[in-house]
């Protein structure tokens, strides 16, 4: 079976007319506990595409172990709670390896392990980049996370927490307390930006 975003309940999405990037969608393929993944229009997507480099770089595709639009995990803290967050891995492939390859293609993440966590990466689809404040990106592209991800600016309507995407694009780790710029020293894009998701690339090619 091919793997393709589709419009809630299972129906085909028409390329030519796509719905707008906010719009919530869901991926064919269902996560590891038989639940139904959804997400934004440009987040399903992104993970459809992930899927395909995985299985064309990796060998295998990608496995979704906790979607966005999730609050039954309280270790999350509400990261997925909303849209763009997700915990996945690819199968049978070195952890660090996975890490650099999701952080290459667009997605803000991390692998998180033992003894704190079970092995996963948690990671989110990093949205256009828009100003000078990297936390307000997902509330311009009117894409509502959770409070941690980007600390509150699509559900407060204001900076009230620290901010997953800031630490990530300082290099930190993204965790409580541990926010210092450049403390994580693992493998980061030189260019994060240039990672990032062309939505707009993606649909073209699948229209017509």
């Amino acid at each position: 079976m091919v793997e393709e975003a589709r419009l809630l309940g299972g129906r085909a999405i028409d390329w030519d007319h796509p719905p707008p990037p906010s719009t919530k969608v869901q991926w064919s393929r269902k996560d590891e506990s038989g639940r139904t993944v959804t997400g934004s229009f440009r987040t399903i997507c992104h993970l459809n595409r992930l899927n395909n480099l995985a299985v064309k770089k990796l060998g295998t595709g990608v496995s979704v172990i906790q979607p966005p639009f999730n609050t039954t995990v309280a270790a999350s803290a509400g990261t997925h709670d909303f849209d763009a967050c997700m915990d996945l891995h690819v199968p049978n492939v070195d952890w660090w390896a996975q890490q650099r390859f999701f952080r290459a293609n667009g997605l803000g993440c991390w692998y998180r392990h033992p003894p704190k966590f079970g092995n996963h990466i948690h990671g989110f689809t990093l949205p256009p980049r828009e100003g000078t404040v990297v936390s307000d990106d997902f509330k311009v592209h009117d894409l509502e996370v959770g409070v941690f991800v980007n600390g509150g600016f699509s559900s407060e309507g204001k900076q009230v927490t620290s901010s997953q995407i800031d630490d990530y694009y300082q290099h930190a780790f993204g965790l409580a307390g541990q926010h210092e710029p450049n403390s994580d020293t693992s493998w980061f894009p030189p260019d994060i930006e240039a990672t990032i998701f062309d939505l707009d690339r993606y649909v073209a090619r699948r229209a017509g």
